[in-house]
C-alpha cells in the first residue's frame, strides 16, 4: 500500500509541473504577441502621423517644403537644367532653385534681376578671348522641330581656352549625354555660369576661380553639332540672355 501511494503521488508531481511548465510557454507567447502588435501599432501611428505633417506642411505653405524640396533636388539630380532628366522634370516645374513660398512680389523680384544683370555687366569677363554668336538665346528650330536654348552658343575651334567669367567655385565639373563635358560655377548674388561641349575640363568639383582663370578648352562633346562653348547664365535659377550681359564680338546666327 505504501509503494502505490509513493507511485501515486510522483506520477500527480509529474503531471502538475508539465500543466505549469505548458501555462508559462504560453503565457510567454502571449506576451510576445502583445507587444509585437503593440510595435506595429506604433509604427502605424508614427506612419500616419508623418504624411499628416507632409500634407499640412505642402497645404499650409511656408519654406519647409521649398526647402526641403530645393535640398533633394541640388543634391539628388546632378543634372541640373538638362532636359534629358525626364525622371525629376516634374519635380523641378514644382521647385525651382530660388523659390520660396515667401518669394518677393514679381515687382520687386524683377527690380532686384535687374539690378544684378547691371552689376554683371560691369564685371562679368568674357568666357572666351574672341566671342562669336553662332547660336542665340530664346526659341530655335533644331531638326524641324522648336526647342528653347537656354543659353547661347559661340563657335571656337577645338582647344580654345575658356575663361571663368567671375570668381566663384565650381559645383560641377563633369561630363552629360546632353551637355557633353561640362562647368557649373556658383558666383555672389544667387548667380550660376555653365559652360557646356567642353574637349577637356581643367578644373574639379570644389575649385575657387577667379574670374579670367583657364576653367576648360573648347570642344563638341554631348549633343553637339561643330566645335563651340554653349554658355549659359542664370539669375536665381532662371536662365538670362547671356547676350545682354556680355560683350559679343560678332554675330553669324
Amino acid at each position: 500500500m505504501d509503494h502505490y501511494e509513493e507511485w501515486e503521488n510522483t506520477e500527480t508531481s509529474e503531471f502538475t509541473d508539465e500543466d505549469n511548465e505548458a501555462e508559462y510557454i504560453q503565457s510567454i507567447e502571449e506576451k510576445r504577441k502583445s507587444r509585437s502588435l503593440l510595435l506595429i501599432f506604433i509604427q502605424l501611428v508614427i506612419t500616419v502621423l508623418m504624411i499628416l505633417t507632409a500634407v499640412s506642411v505642402k497645404l499650409i505653405g511656408g519654406t519647409v517644403h521649398s526647402t526641403v524640396g530645393t535640398w533633394f533636388y541640388e543634391h539628388y539630380n546632378n543634372s541640373v537644367w538638362i532636359d534629358t532628366a525626364e525622371g525629376l522634370l516634374p519635380f523641378q516645374d514644382n521647385v525651382k532653385l530660388s523659390e520660396t513660398d515667401n518669394a518677393l512680389p514679381e515687382n520687386e523680384t524683377d527690380e532686384q534681376e535687374e539690378s544684378i544683370i547691371n552689376k554683371l555687366k560691369k564685371t562679368m569677363k568674357k568666357p572666351l578671348t574672341k566671342t562669336v554668336l553662332t547660336s542665340a538665346f530664346g526659341e530655335r528650330e533644331l531638326e524641324g522641330s522648336k526647342e528653347k536654348h537656354k543659353g547661347i552658343d559661340l563657335g571656337a575651334e577645338e582647344g580654345t581656352q575658356i575663361f571663368a567669367v567671375m570668381d566663384g567655385e565650381v559645383t560641377i565639373a563633369k561630363e552629360d549625354s546632353s551637355y557633353g563635358n561640362y562647368i557649373v560655377i556658383t558666383h555672389d548674388n544667387g548667380v550660376k555660369t555653365l559652360y557646356a561641349h567642353c574637349s577637356k575640363l581643367l578644373v574639379k568639383k570644389g575649385k575657387k576661380v577667379k574670374a579670367g582663370d583657364k576653367i576648360a578648352l573648347v570642344g563638341s562633346t554631348g549633343q553637339a553639332y561643330g566645335s563651340h562653348l554653349h554658355f549659359e547664365i542664370l539669375i536665381n535659377g532662371k536662365n538670362i540672355d547671356p547676350a545682354t550681359v556680355i560683350k559679343i564680338d560678332e554675330e553669324t546666327d
